[in-house]
């Protein structure tokens, strides 16, 4: 009975291991939803720079963030929601 135990035990520290190690830290998602959005047509037109882009998990595989702009009428902050589901992710401004 031990050694079922520990042999289901090393099983579910191997799928912790493997699905921990295929998603992307917070700021490492950040960091590719920055990249994304300064090639957006949007940003690029408008002249819009992202200061910094700080994302939180709300749960599952959707992300609450705080954007800082750089735009010619000054800086802004604006919500963001992101949602990643390991292999790609979309995201919106929310006014």
């Amino acid at each position: 009975m031990k050694k079922i135990s520990k042999i289901i035990l090393v099983i579910a520290l191997f799928v912790v291991t493997i699905f921990t190690a295929c998603t992307l830290s917070n700021d490492d998602l950040a960091k590719q939803v920055i990249a994304n959005m300064e090639q957006n047509e949007l940003f690029i037109s408008k002249s819009i720079t992202v200061n910094s882009l700080v994302l939180v998990n709300k749960g599952g595989n959707e992300y609450s963030g705080v954007l800082e702009t750089s735009e010619p009428n000054g800086n802004f902050t604006y919500s963001v929601v992101v949602v990643y589901d390991g292999d790609s992710f979309t995201w919106e401004i929310v006014e």
